[in-house]
């Protein structure tokens, strides 16, 4: 008994109160150098090493450069073609031990470029460049990390290519498909997603026969804006959508039935205009623009909520172009981090915990919207006395996820407030 309460009197020094939502916390910044226009930042990928270290990789005004996330270190960077395209765009993709990175830009390592990783946590190495019938630039590629094949837009905007990497440094195109127009792909277990610019549509395709690829669908849009970009849900029953255009929103379609594709709910920051969104769970992490880094709960699909939000670029939120603030965002790391890149070189590390869905509170027991020592005195009361709950209080009550409510859940419930 003297333990619990020597918890309520520490826990009420840092009585704390948090946005039902996840909690994102800015970890570091590192600031690189423009082309003096504004311009220089792009994508962003991250990479995880053997030894479990994040390792984040941003595209930058003279390459790519490769980050630790823990201490915000800087490891290598790989100088990339600088020529020919004011916004320097590059976009990375790893597989297995290797990093792959695209650039709209010629000059320097041009084409697709095929980088060691197997050096982390020290140093990497450009094994070689690869192009095919002169095709040195492309706007983005997506890697089927199951299958081991690429899928790169082509420089012409026509299409993407098909391109064999399970021999990693001996890339091979097997085959081009025509979509008219593209900007965008995606591609998990042989089926790709295009988002197709300026036609107002996205499409799926079937690839698992490489040499007959198969038109499974094509949405067009209503009133479209640009098709910039497309992602699939973890379970492959929605995909998501944004439209690089004000104010379009971001949508999020069921594709359950792909005969009757259709939006069930949308989401739009105080910009008014997205760049890029990927999906992680029940969560949208979403580049945009000058709004930052925003992460939506879509646990419920009809009604996404906005979770989390950082601004990386504060001094106005106004609608592009002309284009500023956050290009591009990662979230598939082992140890929490999420990674942010701007378009003037501004890279940020936020530490991420997600909350309960919906906006549920982790530890927010009496349902105040509030987590502090009101729910820690609630919660020992229902640990002493095996107080009855409601189905909400006794989800928000177990806190370490473990199915039982005892004395651990007030432990992490202390650990949170304090951290927050």
């Amino acid at each position: 008994m003297f333990r619990l309460v020597v918890i309520i009197f520490i826990v009420n020094t840092f009585i704390a109160k948090a946005n039902a939502g996840d909690t994102f916390i800015l970890h570091g910044q590192i600031q690189f150098s423009d082309d003096g226009m504004g311009y220089g930042g792009s994508d962003v990928w991250g990479y995880t090493t053997s030894e479990g270290e994040d390792v984040a990789i941003m595209g930058i005004l003279e390459g790519v450069v490769f980050i630790r996330a823990e201490d915000i270190a800087i490891i290598d960077t790989v100088l990339g073609p600088m020529g020919g395209d004011p916004y320097y765009h590059r976009d990375i993709k790893t597989f297995d031990h290797y990093a792959y990175v695209v650039s709209e830009n010629t000059g320097t390592n041009e084409g697709l470029q095929i980088i060691d990783l197997s050096g982390l946590p020290e140093s990497v190495e450009l094994v070689d460049t690869y192009s095919y019938n002169n095709h040195v630039r492309s706007h983005n590629m997506s890697i089927d990390t199951a299958t081991g094949f690429a899928y790169i837009c082509a420089q012409t905007y026509e299409g993407f290519r098909v391109v064999d990497i399970n021999d990693p440094e001996n890339p091979s195109d097997v085959n081009f498909v025509y979509t008219e127009t593209i900007h965008d792909v995606f591609a998990q277990n042989d089926l790709v997603y295009v988002a197709e610019g300026w036609r107002g549509t996205f499409s799926i395709y079937d690839l698992s026969d490489k040499s007959n690829p198969a038109l499974l669908a094509r949405v067009s849009i209503p009133n479209n804006g640009y098709v910039h970009n497309i992602w699939p849900s973890d379970d492959g029953n929605f995909v998501v959508t944004t439209e690089e255009s004000v104010p379009k929103t971001v949508k999020i379609w069921s594709i359950e039935d792909l005969d009757n594709i259709h939006v069930v709910g949308e989401y739009l920051g105080d910009n008014l205009v997205a760049h890029n969104a990927q999906v992680l769970g029940t969560r949208i992490f979403l580049s945009h623009y000058t709004y930052g880094m925003v992460i939506v709960d879509y646990s419920d699909p009809f009604d996404p909520i906005e979770a989390a939000h950082f601004d990386t670029y504060p001094q106005h939120d106004e609608p592009s172009p002309p284009w500023h603030g956050n290009w591009g965002i990662f979230q598939y790391t082992e140890n929490g981090y999420v990674y942010g890149s701007d378009l003037n070189g501004l890279f940020t590390v936020m530490i991420y915990q997600k909350g309960l869905d919906h906006g549920v509170l982790y530890g927010d027991v009496n349902e105040d919207q509030i987590v502090n020592a009101m729910d820690v005195a609630f919660l020992v009361n229902v640990v002493l006395k095996d107080q009855n709950l409601t189905e909400t209080q006794w989800i928000r009550s177990d806190v370490n996820f473990d199915d039982t409510i005892d004395i651990f859940d007030i432990f992490h419930l202390t650990d949170l407030i304090s951290e927050n």
